[in-house]
């Protein structure tokens, strides 16, 4: 019963840290239930309290909770009652059974402590050599060549940190043959690197800060830019190079021409007119303006009333072909009239004249072409109506005429070679005394025993009169 060569254990239950208290005799090698009455019953005394704790750690469990009676522990068996000092067992011995009620012990559930994954080896991967790479993340209006820079080394890609009082003239003409995007526009911007805003519509939202400016007169990408610490907010470098599109388009509307009128402009956006602002009081942006119109040079310009209600667009650089991004004014736009001289004034427009030039060059061919055909055939209708001769009746009161051609008068002279001392055979009388009133028939009347001429061009038939 010496307390280190003491075994003992807690019995009646699932886990080793509670139960019945019971001791084994070594004697007789048997487990025993120790009764709760002994010690006279003093439970609580430090002692006890102090040899129970030594069981839970004998045990191998946490610290006692409790040293008492429980029901639910109540199944004594070989009961023996111990008589000596508090909390020893050295003198104990065995009673009838089901004399006294067992004593339980509760001790603290250890922590159940699970090994953590053993994590796969780690595998070095080589770092990539691809060249760097440059790219643009445009902004809500989505201009090609311009937006913040995103820079891309190896397997590191991110946004530039970058100040406005940075001088980098050299560096954004670099950023910008490199991105083929001409030179660089205007000084760079520094702008926020922030989430997505509600009403703005980015193609994508900007990677973090990871570079940082190392030099800014290099000669190649690699030297310019060193690693930094990720950060998702600050301020980023963003390039408009002389490239970008799409351009302002300008126009003059109600003026009567196209070089005279109020100013409109427009952005892969509807019309809209273009206010007023500090920046436009020179003449620069006009005169552009009327080259853009193809117009001539600059006659005057001057700003409108504007109203509570009117809207539109203004231009924060000098000349429009500078500007790369209208912005949308709500209220109180002041317009611009200007007016251009016009290289075509009013009179015979160009397309007029063209028109006249060609209907006349069409007109000459047709003369070339076609007179000559339509002149002979004129003169041979005048010729053949001339040629034509009357013939009728030599009285006074006759009203019967015939005409024949003239080659019936030649085919008669032939026939009979002493008539062609006379004109024609029946515009004179007969030779002899006897006048007649109507000659021309009775001179049918002689011929018709002749065989008539079927080839005569007369324009009457010489039988029909006959029969009559």
């Amino acid at each position: 019963w010496v307390p280190p060569h003491l075994q003992v254990r807690l019995a009646g239950s699932n886990s080793r840290c509670q139960g019945q208290l019971q001791v084994l005799r070594l004697t007789k090698d048997l487990w025993h239930t120790v009764c709760s009455e002994s010690w006279d019953g003093a439970l609580r005394h430090q002692a006890i309290s102090r040899q129970a704790a030594r069981v839970c750690q004998k045990l191998q469990c946490g610290a006692s909770l409790g040293l008492a009676t429980y029901a639910h522990f109540n199944t004594p068996q070989n009961q023996i009652i111990c008589q000596g000092p508090r909390g020893s067992f050295s003198n104990c011995s065995s009673i009838e059974p089901h004399k006294c009620h067992p004593l339980s012990l509760i001790c603290l559930e250890p922590q159940r402590t699970t090994p953590p994954p053993t994590p796969p080896p780690t595998t070095l991967t080589p770092e990539p050599t691809a060249p760097p790479v440059l790219q643009l993340v445009a902004g809500p209006r989505g201009l090609r060549c311009a937006g913040l820079v995103e820079f891309y080394s190896g397997s590191l890609g991110g946004t530039i940190s970058y100040e406005n009082q940075d001088r980098i003239q050299d560096l954004g003409n670099l950023l910008c043959g490199a991105l083929q995007c001409g030179s660089l526009k205007q000084q760079p911007e520094a702008k926020a690197v922030e989430p997505q805003e509600p009403g703005e519509r980015w193609a994508r939202r900007p990677l973090p800060i990871r570079w940082q400016i190392r030099n800014a007169s290099c000669a190649s990408l690699q030297e310019c830019f060193r690693k930094t610490q990720p950060q998702e907010g600050g301020q980023a470098l963003s390039l408009v190079c002389s490239d970008f599109q799409p351009k302002v388009q300008s126009r003059l509307v109600g003026g009567g021409s196209v070089c005279k009128g109020t100013v409109e402009v427009r952005q892969a956006s509807p019309w809209a007119a273009l206010c007023d602002g500090h920046v436009s009081r020179g003449p620069a942006r006009w005169e552009e303006l009327c080259q853009e119109q193809k117009c001539s040079s600059l006659i005057s310009y001057h700003t409108l009333d504007a109203s509570e209600t009117s809207s539109g667009f203004s231009c924060s650089q000098e000349k429009l072909s500078q500007c790369h991004e209208l912005r949308e004014k709500r209220a109180s736009c002041k317009r611009v009239f200007v007016t251009c001289q016009d290289p075509n004034p009013a009179g015979l427009a160009a397309g007029t004249v063209v028109s006249i030039i060609l209907a006349l060059v069409l007109l000459t061919v047709l003369l070339v072409v076609c007179g000559p055909l339509v002149y002979k055939k004129l003169v041979k209708k005048f010729r053949q109506k001339k040629q034509r001769q009357w013939i009728g009746p030599t009285g006074m009161n006759q009203n019967m005429s015939f005409h024949r051609n003239h080659t019936a008068t030649v085919r008669s002279q032939v026939e009979n070679p002493t008539a062609s001392r006379v004109d024609n055979e029946y515009s004179q009388p007969p030779r002899n005394s006897h006048l007649s009133a109507y000659p021309a028939l009775e001179g049918a009347l002689n011929r018709s025993s002749a065989q008539p001429d079927n080839s005569s061009d007369s324009d009457y038939d010489l039988h029909v009169a006959q029969r009559l």
